[in-house]
């Protein structure tokens, strides 16, 4: 009876000893499979890298690029979600891959997915937060969150396939009106004279786009000397005004000016590279002045916040001064400048002479 228990006291030390073993075991080859830990099926030259961005980020803009290493071979697909929802998807035939992701305002969770015949064998984690300054909720990024410029690091890795400093033909004429687009293919010949064309592409992919932009003459507004590298001045009517010379001696010389003008404010409302919106807007007129003028929104602007428990309408309806148009803000306001109060828009000294500029059978 004593020999049998002293055997099986043996075998279940050796039992727990196998356990330990496999479980220990399991610790060291787990992450290399797991996609969870962000690391690829196999060490060493045969991993799986993201170089860019790494950490909390802040955007300004709506699509964050991506630049991922990845041997050949290694992955036969490449997802990004947003959010929990598909952003990108990329079958990759590089050794270096890189894609732009487009991003909500706020917080973008990115999940970045590389397959193999149809399992993941790697995932990363990025966290961005778009910030803007016209809403409140998402001026202020996390305070863990920081911007990474990549410009601001030696990238050796993309050299391989990019150049990373400005050609001659980077240097364009300031005026658009120089080029004719009618003469050339001019996706071909932008993707020849421009060295930022390849990466950020993405960035003029919006129906209206920003004179420069239309022709890639990103150095008419950043400046490849600055710190950090190729930023803009400060405010942006050092620059706005470079170009736009008519309207800075209209709008500087009126009574009245918009705020955002008096402080050079230009991008707080217009986007520098591309937009939905007529005008480089970020949002249609009326949706993107409530931002600021909320209270204008309530529906009882001009006549219910004065003497009437009506309001007039400020959209959805025809403008009868601009045929085509809708009534918006813009139909009785200049959003820039006015030798008028209020910014209104007409020759006008108080609110019933505006009144009557539509009502003048009144």
């Amino acid at each position: 009876m004593q020999i049998n228990l002293l055997i099986m006291s043996r075998l279940q030390g050796q039992k727990k000893k196998i356990i330990i073993f496999f479980f220990v075991s399991a610790l060291i080859v787990y992450p290399l499979f797991d996609p969870i830990f962000g690391v690829s099926p196999a060490a060493g030259d045969d991993q799986i890298i993201l170089h860019y961005p790494t950490g909390n980020v802040v955007m300004e803009f709506g699509f964050l690029s991506i630049s991922l290493e990845i041997p050949v071979g290694s992955a036969d697909l490449i997802r990004a979600d947003n959010n929990g929802k598909e952003a990108a998807r990329i079958v990759p035939d590089l050794k270096y891959e890189c894609f732009s992701v487009p991003l909500n305002l706020g917080l973008n969770k990115i999940t970045i997915t590389a397959m193999k015949s149809g399992l993941p064998i790697f995932t990363a984690h990025v966290n961005a937060f778009r910030r803007s300054d016209i809403e409140s909720l998402y001026k202020n990024p996390p305070s863990d969150f920081k911007k990474d410029y990549f410009h601001g690091k030696d990238r050796l890795e993309c050299s391989e396939c990019h150049l990373l400093v400005p050609r001659e033909s980077d240097i364009k004429p300031v005026s658009p009106s120089s080029f004719i687009a009618e003469t050339f293919d001019k996706k071909t010949v932008i993707a020849a004279t421009s060295t930022c064309y390849s990466c950020h592409n993405k960035l003029a992919s919006l129906p209206y786009v920003h004179g420069p932009v239309a022709v890639w003459s990103c150095l008419s507004c950043h400046e490849a000397d600055s710190e950090p590298k190729y930023a803009v001045k400060k405010p942006d009517t050092e620059v706005c005004f470079g170009c736009h010379t008519e309207q800075r001696r209209d709008w500087l010389s009126r009574k009245y000016i918009h705020g955002p003008v008096t402080i050079g404010n230009c991008a707080i409302c217009h986007s520098p590279h591309s937009s939905d919106y007529p005008f480089n807007l970020y949002k249609s007129t009326w949706d993107l002045c409530v931002n600021c003028h909320a209270e204008k929104g309530s529906g009882l602007h001009v006549l219910g916040d004065a003497f009437s428990t009506e309001g007039h309408p400020t959209r959805n309806k025809p403008d009868p001064l601009r045929p085509g148009k809708d009534l918006s803000c813009a139909s009785c306001h200049n959003a820039h400048a006015s030798d008028y109060p209020h910014l209104w828009a007409f020759d006008v000294e108080n609110m019933f002479e505006l009144c009557t500029k539509c009502h003048y059978d009144k």
